[in-house]
């Protein structure tokens, strides 16, 4: 089973799609708390950000996001989760425990799957569903870990290494000369 990747309501457009493509993922719920209040598509950021003339680093995950959630209980079975999803037009399920909290994310692909092997009850797929979050930088975080990120990226470690000894043997020139 894939995990499921959730956002914090508030989060803009841009850091959903890359947060999205770094995982390869094509759909992320959203959280208010612990509960799930919406899901994000990849052909709703398409559609309503992209395509609706918003721009990524103005649009809220609010304004790309289907609300009010369609979701079913972690008791339900894979029948009910494939008439729901075909009924309701929909990919992607939510499923949620008993209090509401999100406990797995099931597509009509896994879920047709799942019927073909037999599997009754969605209680299987919420064993071995992993929940990922996704981190919420401030600012300063959010600056020191791109530039990390470009280093890594560009092999550029040993630049810095090289960099900052130097700066430590220039200074230890000019304290020696006073």
């Amino acid at each position: 089973m894939r995990p499921v990747y959730t956002v914090p309501r508030g989060v803009e457009a841009h850091h959903i799609m890359r947060f999205m493509a770094a995982r390869g993922t094509r759909a992320v719920v959203v959280l208010g708390g612990m509960r799930p209040i919406g899901i994000v598509t990849a052909r709703d950021l398409a559609d309503r950000v992209s395509g609706g003339g918003l721009t990524e680093t103005l649009a809220r995950v609010e304004s790309a996001m289907s609300s009010p959630l369609i979701t079913i209980g972690e008791w339900g079975t894979v029948v009910d989760a494939i008439a729901m999803m075909n009924q309701q037009g929909i990919g992607y399920l939510p499923i949620v425990s008993a209090n509401g909290s999100l406990v797995s994310l099931i597509t009509l692909d896994d879920a047709q799957r799942l019927h073909d092997r037999g599997v009754p009850a969605l209680s299987e797929i919420v064993r071995t569903s992993v929940i990922v979050p996704m981190v919420k930088r401030g600012p300063w975080d959010r600056m020191v870990h791109a530039i990390r990120k470009w280093i890594r990226e560009n092999q550029l470690w040993w630049f810095l290494a090289v960099g900052l000894a130097l700066a430590g043997a220039v200074l230890a020139l000019a304290i020696g000369r006073n």
